[in-house]
C-alpha cells in the first residue's frame, strides 16, 4: 500500500473516530442524503437555513445532511479522503476550477439518462455554454446552480470629468485603450498617477478572455495540449499585461499597494474593471457606490470573448440513492433553487427563465442600467479550461504571475507555462 493511500485511509479513520466524516444514519422510511460543500459562513447559512429546508418541505421522505470542508484549501483533499475511506457523500458542490479534477477518476454519476427520462426536466432551460462546463467526453456529469459572465464596469463620473465617451456595445481594443489613456491622470501633479483607466489583475478567470479575443487558445478542445506559446495567445496576454507594464494605464502590483481590483474601483482609483455579477453583493449594498456607474461589454479584438464563473453540483457514482440525489440536484438548479439563490444575492441563477427575468426586471433600483449585458455576454462567453492535472497547471501558472510582476518577459512566461502544462498532461499526472 502506498504511503499516500495509507495517509488517506488513516485520515479517514480519524474523521470517523471524531464523527466529522460519519455517514448520516438512515431513519426508517426516510432517505438521508449527504451533501458535501464549502464551509464559508455564507454557504452554511444559505444551504442549512434556506435551500435544504425548502427541498425537505417539498420532499418529506428525504432528509439532507450537509458535510462541510475543513477550509476551502482543503476542500478536495477532504472529499478524496471521504471517498477513499468508504464514507463518500451522495452529492458535492463544484466550481469551474475544481470540476475538471474529478471526471477522469470515474467517480461521478453520468446524468444523461436521468435528463432524458425525466419529463419535468428540460435542458433548454439552461444555457448550453454553462452546461458545457459540466460535461466531459460527451457525458453530463453535473448541473450548474449559478453563474456570471465577465463584463466591464465603468465609473460614469470619471468618464464625464475627463470628457471620455461612454463605451459603446461594439467598442474595440483600440477604443478601450484610448479610453484608458484618457482616464489616467496624475491629479495632484506629484509625479505619481492617482487615477488609472483600468485594473488588470492576474486572475485565471480574467486574462484568458484577452487571449481568446486575439484569436489565441489556452488549451486544445480535448485538453490534451496547451497552446499558450502561439503568437495569437502571446499577443493577447501581452496586450492585457502591457496595460500596466508599458502603457501605464493600469496600476502595477506595487502601485495597487495590496488593494483588490474591486477596492480600487470603489475608491475611484480606477475608472474601469472587468468583473462578474457577484460584485453586486458589495456594490449594491446599503446606499451603493458613491458615484454613478454602468456596464459595458468586453471590448472586441479579432473576435468577441469573455469568461464565465459558475458553481454547480455533482452526484457521486457510489450513491445508494441516485433517484433522490437527482431530485435534490434538480432542485438546486431549478426554479425554486434559483429563487432562493437570488434572494441570497448570488449572481445569476443557472435556470435560464429566472436569469432572464432577473436581468430584465432587476429588483434593486441601484442595479446598473445595462445589467442585461451580463446575459448578452453568454453567447460569446467560455469557461477558462483546466486539464485534470490541476495542481501542475496551477504551479505552471506561476510563470504568468512572474510576468505580471515584471520578473519574466511575457513571451518567455507563455512558453515556459506551455511546456510545463504539456509535460504534466502528457505524463497523465492526476
Amino acid at each position: 500500500m502506498s504511503l499516500t493511500r495509507s495517509y488517506i485511509l488513516a485520515f479517514a479513520a480519524a474523521l470517523l473516530a471524531s464523527g466529522c466524516g460519519e455517514r448520516p444514519r438512515q431513519q426508517p422510511g426516510v432517505v438521508t442524503l449527504s451533501f458535501y460543500n464549502y464551509a464559508s459562513p455564507e454557504f452554511l447559512d444559505l444551504y442549512n437555513k434556506k435551500l435544504i429546508p425548502a427541498f425537505e418541505r417539498a420532499h418529506p421522505g428525504v432528509k439532507v445532511v450537509m458535510n462541510s470542508s475543513l477550509g476551502d484549501n482543503g476542500y478536495d483533499a477532504k472529499l478524496l479522503t471521504l471517498i477513499a475511506g468508504g464514507i463518500a457523500p451522495d452529492l458535492f458542490h463544484v466550481t469551474q476550477q475544481n470540476f475538471p479534477f474529478y471526471p477522469p477518476k470515474g467517480i461521478l454519476l453520468p446524468l444523461d439518462r436521468y435528463i432524458r427520462e425525466d419529463p419535468g426536466f428540460r435542458a433548454s432551460n439552461y444555457y448550453p455554454q454553462v452546461m458545457d462546463g459540466l460535461r466531459w467526453k460527451g457525458q453530463t456529469l453535473g448541473l450548474p446552480s449559478d453563474f456570471s459572465t465577465i463584463v466591464i464596469l465603468y465609473n460614469k463620473d470619471l468618464f464625464d470629468r475627463y470628457r471620455v465617451p461612454y463605451p459603446k456595445p461594439n467598442w474595440t481594443w483600440a477604443d478601450f485603450l484610448a479610453a484608458c489613456r484618457a482616464l489616467t491622470h496624475d491629479t495632484d501633479k506629484d509625479g505619481h498617477t492617482d487615477v488609472f483607466g483600468f485594473s488588470n489583475p492576474d486572475f485565471y478567470n480574467r486574462w484568458p478572455a484577452w487571449v481568446w479575443m486575439n484569436g489565441g487558445e489556452i488549451m486544445t478542445p480535448d485538453l490534451q495540449r496547451c497552446t499558450m506559446d502561439t503568437p495569437e495567445a502571446i499577443g493577447g496576454l501581452k496586450f492585457y499585461m502591457d496595460l500596466s507594464a508599458t502603457e501605464h494605464v493600469a496600476p502595477t502590483p506595487g502601485q495597487s499597494m495590496g488593494q483588490e481590483f474591486e477596492d480600487l474601483f470603489a475608491s475611484k482609483t480606477v475608472a474601469m474593471i472587468a468583473d462578474s455579477r457577484f460584485c453586486y453583493k458589495r456594490f449594491l449594498k446599503g446606499k451603493g457606490l458613491p458615484f454613478r456607474w454602468d456596464l459595458a461589454p468586453m471590448p472586441r479584438g479579432k473576435r468577441q470573448a469573455t469568461t464565465f464563473i459558475w458553481g454547480g453540483n455533482c452526484i457521486l457514482r457510489s450513491t445508494k440513492h441516485p433517484k433522490e440525489a437527482w431530485e435534490f440536484l434538480k432542485f438546486l438548479s431549478g426554479p425554486e433553487g434559483a429563487r432562493i439563490n437570488q434572494e441570497a444575492g448570488n449572481a445569476l441563477p443557472a435556470y435560464r427563465p429566472a436569469a432572464e427575468a432577473i436581468a430584465r426586471r432587476p429588483v434593486d433600483p441601484k442595479t446598473p442600467e445595462h445589467d442585461i449585458y451580463f446575459l448578452e455576454a453568454v453567447r460569446y462567453g467560455r469557461t477558462a479550461p483546466f486539464p485534470p492535472q490541476i495542481a501542475e497547471f496551477n504551479a505552471a501558472a506561476d510563470n504568468m504571475h512572474d510576468a505580471f510582476l515584471g520578473l519574466k518577459p511575457v513571451d518567455a512566461a507563455c512558453r515556459d507555462f506551455t511546456k510545463e502544462v504539456n509535460d504534466a498532461v502528457q505524463g497523465k499526472v492526476f
